[in-house]
């Protein structure tokens, strides 16, 4: 199947589409003059989505995001090297899940929303050029996970709507946020998770949001999620706003 285009063209949702419902496996190459992307389609399912800012490796983002040690990271990428033949195609996810360093459903729940997020990203692109090419299949990132297309867009869009919410208070990545010297009555009503507790100490002396997305490794989207929670509940303060940026552009 050839398809070449421009995402001026046509939307990313019905490429998608098309792709499902023609039950196509390949890989679908995104390019731009600042970003690459990829996803990786299986009988029409995804099951693999890269861009410029998920580019690690599976074993190095459960380590980062704190799901699997590095010690056990790097007993796994061992025992992948020096597998029997008769495990040689097991990936590095299923060893992972054989030594009992995470269960399948961890790993699953993490490599779906790592593809959301992936895709949630490559939706908002609103030029670039798309390939797709039937002969790349990606095997080494197939761990068995599949994703609907109907699914990854119905995600997309609601990520979508709640980014133009957010944007409305956080236009620009270079807006600094500090801790409110008197929190607002609504910051009573807020529990804070791991995330944004780790977050919020970060804005000790004032932090931007492109700053915070690097010292976190969150994304954009999440990191502003969690900034606009906590500044609807005035637990935080801006202290600027440039003219003419938009988060994550």
């Amino acid at each position: 199947m050839a398809l070449e285009g421009n995402l001026k063209d046509f939307s990313l949702a019905d490429v998608f589409r098309l792709l499902a419902t023609g039950q196509k496996t390949g890989t679908l190459f995104m390019e731009r003059e600042d970003a690459q992307g990829k996803v990786c389609f299986r009988d029409g399912h995804v099951y693999f989505a890269s861009s410029n800012w998920n580019r690690e490796s599976l074993g190095r983002r459960l380590v980062k995001s704190g799901v699997i040690a590095e010690k056990q990271l790097r007993q796994a990428l061992g025992l992948q090297k020096i597998q029997k033949k008769e495990k040689a195609d097991r990936r590095l996810g299923q060893i992972l899940v054989d030594e009992g360093y995470l269960e399948s459903r961890v790993l699953e729940n993490f490599i779906q929303e790592q593809i959301n997020d992936t895709l949630f990203d490559l939706f908002r692109w609103e030029e670039g050029e798309l390939r797709f090419e039937s002969d790349d299949v990606c095997d080494s990132e197939d761990i068995g996970i599949r994703v609907s297309v109907e699914n990854v867009i119905m995600e997309a869009s609601r990520r979508l709507e709640m980014w133009n919410r957010i944007r409305q208070k956080i236009p620009s990545m270079d807006i600094v946020f500090v801790m409110a010297a008197a929190p607002g009555d609504k910051s009573m009503e807020i529990h804070l998770r791991p995330k944004e507790w780790m977050l919020l100490c970060y804005l000790h002396g004032g932090k931007s949001v492109r700053e915070l997305v690097d010292l976190t490794g969150y994304n954009d989207f999440e990191t502003a999620r969690i900034l606009y929670g906590m500044y609807s509940a005035g637990l935080i303060e801006k202290l600027g706003v440039p003219d003419g940026e938009k988060v994550g552009r």
